[in-house]
């Protein structure tokens, strides 16, 4: 998820593909027009003349092409993050323990969403090439040395930094993008900005699979490799201006207002508490990549799947199957998320549209909690059933995701409704780090140690319903008081 906001430093809302862009992606929010449309003030753009719909400068095309290949980067690692991590030295991992694997997962990416409000003025400081080349200074060597260290420590040390480069990558991204479209393509430009999001999330994985096949250190090598290839974009990248009619509101904020914005959103207690309960959701959403793919790894038998796609295409097995004798490879299956929501997106949003927010939101995450159950007794029907469960999942993230921000538009007060969506984030990083906690705790006590993942599973199936549950009686009693 990204959130574009110009009058003010850009938050990164990693990515979740529908993310990102979590697509689970935002409309890019402009707070001076107050506007959730993707309707904002020309003068906050470098194209602001009169210019065709269909027309970008090129800096735009440079700009999503370095999205594909961090997004490339990101996901191809994170997706495997997991067995990385908990795989034992022998096996080439880390051999770290499921807690601490989880405090990993669920610290750093919480830090990498909010770093981007303080990152996120840096561009217009001092210049968008030049941070975008240190961004990629951080994250290329960042990356592979997470193939070189071994420890918690080191490794947390270094995905840290990972994070601090993606945390100044991301809001120059969006911002290019926003200020290189105008009024009248603007929505189309976050929209081809959102596809390259789940390209990139869709290939990553499926690379990373396959080159993990002849060593980990290839997987890090490679997304290394793919920022790399960002320093050759740099050089045909163009620095986004801002056009001299823009008003003064168009300047990036300093810290001081930052922090009096946050502290203005923390103390309006109905949006915290809508922040609470939507962090339960993305606590839920993450255990897609953070607990399903050991789930697969060490309870799911895939073999009769992999014995008919071996009918079909022997080396389309052998490969999806390579370093997982006789199984397929967690993140062949977890990539259908991607893929669906690829294929799927824009007809679920579509079909959305006749609904009110707060019913696709509740059956949104019901569809997520009965695809929880699903996962939990899945392996009777072995690969396929968490396939479609995988599927089943990213039918519930397409229809929430996108909704709950739209959500906080037509529940907050209209004059303060941008203000309020640009924060939205922070339910993001509270699930992110609550995920990490929850997967390690659930995964390595619940499912390992005494043997019942299906109890694990019917627990985040538990916590979706509470948190639609709670959205119901947040709609009825908390804004129905309001009103």
């Amino acid at each position: 998820m990204y959130n574009d906001n110009i009058c003010k430093p850009l938050k990164y809302e990693p990515d979740n593909k529908t993310r990102e862009g979590m697509t689970q992606i935002s409309t890019p929010i402009n707070e001076t027009a107050g506007d959730t449309s993707g309707r904002h003030q020309s003068g906050n753009c470098e194209t602001t003349v009169q210019q065709k719909p269909e027309y970008f400068p090129s800096s735009f095309y440079v700009a999503n092409v370095m999205e594909i290949f961090e997004r490339l980067a990101w996901y191809g690692f994170f997706t495997l993050s997991s067995l990385y991590m908990t795989n034992s030295v022998g096996q080439g991992g880390l051999g770290l323990s499921d807690a601490e694997r989880g405090t990993i997962q669920g610290v750093v990416p919480f830090l990498l969403y909010l770093l981007p409000v303080f990152t996120g003025a840096l561009g217009d400081r001092y210049g968008y090439k030049r941070m975008f080349f240190l961004a990629f200074a951080i994250m290329t060597p960042g990356y592979y040395l997470l193939g070189q260290v071994s420890g918690f420590w080191p490794f947390f040390a270094i995905l840290l930094l990972v994070a601090v480069g993606a945390a100044i990558f991301k809001p120059l991204v969006v911002a290019t993008v926003s200020r290189t479209t105008n009024n009248q393509n603007r929505a189309l430009g976050f929209g081809i900005f959102y596809t390259m999001i789940n390209v990139g999330g869709f290939v990553g994985p499926v690379v990373a699979g396959i080159v993990k096949g002849i060593s980990w250190d290839w997987v890090f090598s490679v997304a290394a490799c793919w920022i790399a290839v960002n320093f050759l974009l740099l050089v045909f990248y163009r620095e986004p201006s801002v056009s001299s009619g823009a008003t003064s509101q168009s300047v990036p904020a300093d810290r001081q207002s930052i922090l009096r914005d946050i502290t203005k959103v923390l103390q309006n207690r109905q949006f915290v508490l809508y922040l609470l309960i939507m962090s339960g959701f993305w606590a839920c959403y993450n255990q897609l990549f953070l607990t399903l793919p050991l789930y697969i790894r060490d309870f799911v038998d895939t073999s009769p799947l992999l014995e008919q796609i071996e009918s079909l295409s022997p080396s389309i097995a052998n490969t999806i199957s390579e370093g997982t004798p006789g199984q397929i490879s967690p993140e062949f299956i977890t990539a259908f998320n991607f893929g669906s929501i690829l294929l799927l997106q824009v007809a679920i949003s579509q079909f959305s549209k006749r609904f009110a927010s707060l019913h696709v939101l509740i059956s949104g995450t019901c569809v997520m909690a009965a695809s929880f159950l699903w996962m939990g007794f899945g392996p009777v029907l072995g690969g396929i059933g968490i396939v479609f469960a995988v599927i089943a999942f990213s039918l519930g993230e397409m229809l929430t995701s996108p909704k709950s921000q739209e959500y906080v538009a037509e529940s907050m007060p209209s004059s303060q409704a941008a203000l309020f969506m640009g924060y939205y984030f922070l339910s993001m990083a509270i699930g992110f780090l609550v995920a990490g906690l929850l997967s390690g705790w659930g995964y390595g006590y619940l499912a390992k140690s005494l043997g019942r993942p299906d109890w694990m599973w019917g627990g985040f199936a538990a916590l979706s319903v509470c948190c639609a549950t709670a959205l119901l009686w947040y709609h009825i009693r908390v804004l129905g008081n309001r009103r």
